[in-house]
């Protein structure tokens, strides 16, 4: 029964005893009884009321309880994730140890790859400058002549013959190996003729004798490796200028030597334009006189020589 119904019905119960018509010590003993039920009921009613907040406190502790238990869920996850996470790093650290290994020894083997490479670009070079002597050994008898005029029907080797007779006042016929026009137009439209000399000899007379082409648009220079002549055009306005010091100055190969000097080329800058002998081989032959020697028809040869098939195809280039 809820205390209040039972509070009003001791109460109740009190009225009554009241207006019964009960003996005095009765009525005072049944009241002693009321009173004492209604001080009991009202603590039991307290009691209760206790009894009810016990009961939210026990709520709130089991909630408090399932929270735990979901906290301690939820680090005994976090535990499993950081021990996983440290094998993993584990792992990973073993991991790194591999590379750094492997990159320790693709260190060493680039260190050897670079030494390997820079000893096959060594060879490579001596091979390059080898090749490169043989090329000019190959080219020692030839000369290139500049400036002489181009004709469809023409024969080169009996032009080149009769501007040597006219030209350089060499009367002998040269003995004459390959003779045929090659490389780049020049500004009078025609390309230069390179000669194979079979004689040295002959090749140095008729070197001797280019200082007669001097002022005119002929020229004569030997003919060297493409290589060779890019060194030797830096070279060349050194060497004129050293030659008009009065300076004894030789060009041999790419090459420069002054007063028995060899000349170190590596800190000049010069444009290959600024070469004479080049603006020499580019010009036209302007005079009459000029012209009329490089079309003039050949002299007859002093003798008869027979050509080789290889010479006739050369010829025809």
């Amino acid at each position: 029964m809820d205390p209040n119904d039972t509070k009003l019905l001791l109460e109740e119960t009190s009225k009554n005893t009241l207006e019964a018509n009960i003996e005095p010590k009765t009525l005072e003993v049944l009241n002693k009884i009321l009173n004492t039920l209604l001080s009991m009921n009202s603590r039991i009613a307290k009691i209760e009321t206790e009894v009810e907040k016990i009961e939210d406190v026990k709520q709130q502790l089991s909630s408090v309880v399932q929270r735990m238990d979901h906290v301690e869920n939820n680090i005994a996850d976090l535990q499993q994730h950081n021990k996983e996470m440290e094998n993993s790093f584990e792992g990973m650290g073993q991991v790194v140890e591999k590379a750094l290994e492997k990159c320790e020894l693709n260190r060493n083997d680039i260190e050897k790859i670079e030494e390997t490479t820079m000893q096959e670009k060594s060879i490579i070079k001596e091979l390059q400058e080898t090749v490169l002597d043989l090329k000019c050994r190959s080219m020692k008898n030839n000369l290139v002549f500049n400036g002489l005029t181009y004709h469809p029907s023409e024969d080169c080797e009996a032009k080149l013959q009769d501007f040597i007779n006219r030209q350089l006042g060499i009367e002998y016929m040269v003995t004459l190996g390959n003779v045929h026009r090659f490389g780049k137009y020049g500004r009078n439209g025609a390309r230069p003729i390179v000669a194979r000399f079979v004689y040295r000899k002959e090749l140095e007379h008729v070197l001797k004798q280019a200082y007669r082409l001097k002022n005119t648009n002929f020229g004569i220079n030997e003919q060297f490796p493409p290589e060779i002549e890019i060194r030797r055009r830096k070279l060349y306005p050194i060497f004129k200028k050293e030659k008009s010091l009065g300076k004894q100055a030789r060009l041999v190969r790419d090459k420069l030597y002054i007063n028995g000097q060899l000349f170190n080329p590596e800190n000049i800058n010069i444009n290959p334009a600024n070469n004479d002998r080049e603006i020499i081989n580019q010009r036209t032959p302007s005079t009459p006189q000029h012209r009329e020697a490089a079309n003039s028809p050949p002299i007859p040869p002093r003798s008869k020589r027979t050509r080789t098939e290889s010479d006739t195809a050369e010829k025809s280039r």
